[in-house]
């Protein structure tokens, strides 16, 4: 029977996952709790492609020569596929950003925050609206339910917690450049780790239907280019990420449709300044 995929989207970023439900965002905490107490924008004129962010102490964040488009969908912990709407400088305009959290602040109020900012400094309104589209499943690739080499459950007392702790030696970390891509998960729940891999599945979101409980370490590395890759940078391991997962995790990405949440821009503004 085709799995109703309906009851399990879940849109990815590198730090997790959050439902959104086909009319509205998830509800924002009080404006007392859900602002930074600093906050600058500066437009980054200087030409590079490079970018960087970084999360901060008391649900801080800074960034560094990044599109627009990328903080909303860090904010709204959503692909930037999902977003639509709104003008061309959005998708092309490059900003530093750097904002302090109010001592104390949980790291997880920073997506909540960072949707504040936007909405004062941007004049940023959304809406979200569901829409069909291609998905991959995440799957178990063996008949017997076996694992893949880089794919153990996890005994770090960190394991399977909601919120890690600052300094946890879990969470997932990613990293992608032209000759390869990796992932590192340690502690993390199967719904992390799909969210992980949907970074590296183009224009889709990846939902867990393994059926796999608990906590799991993870270690995944692919080609992002092929054998030639493989050959110029001596990449043993030069696998698509489909055939990295089903042969190092023993996963396997399956494709399918679903109803996919997006975020709306319904209008925008170039920022206030500082």
């Amino acid at each position: 029977m085709r799995p109703d995929i309906s009851k399990l989207i879940a849109v990815s970023l590198v730090a997790g996952t959050v439902a959104l439900s086909g009319r509205q965002a998830q509800p924002s905490p009080p404006a007392e709790t859900a602002t930074f107490e600093l906050t600058s924008v500066k437009r980054n004129i200087s030409g590079s492609e490079r970018t960087s962010t970084r999360g901060q102490p008391n649900g801080g964040w800074s960034a560094t020569n990044v599109r627009l488009k990328a903080v909303i969908a860090r904010a709204y912990e959503v692909r930037e596929f999902q977003i639509t709407g709104g003008p061309d400088w959005v998708n092309f305009d490059r900003f530093d950003i750097a904002a302090k959290g109010p001592e104390g602040t949980p790291t997880e109020r920073r997506f909540a925050m960072l949707r504040r900012m936007l909405a004062d400094r941007f004049k940023l309104v959304t809406h979200v609206e569901t829409r069909e589209q291609p998905v991959y499943l995440l799957v178990l690739a063996r008949p017997d339910g076996r694992l893949g080499p880089q794919l153990k459950r996890s005994t770090l007392p960190c394991a399977g917690q909601t919120t890690p702790q600052p300094g946890s030696t879990c969470g997932v970390d990613t990293s992608v450049n032209d000759s390869f891509g990796t992932m590192s998960a340690k502690g993390v729940t199967m719904d992390r780790i799909a969210a992980a891999v949907a970074n590296f599945a183009v224009n889709r979101i990846v939902i867990d239907r393994t059926g796999l409980q608990g906590a799991f370490d993870a270690d995944l590395r692919f080609a992002t280019d092929g054998a030639a890759l493989a050959v110029a940078n001596r990449v043993d391991d030069a696998s698509s990420i489909f055939t990295a997962v089903q042969e190092q995790l023993g996963l396997r990405l399956q494709s399918d449709r679903g109803p996919v949440p997006f975020i709306v821009i319904d209008s925008i503004q170039e920022p206030t300044p500082d």
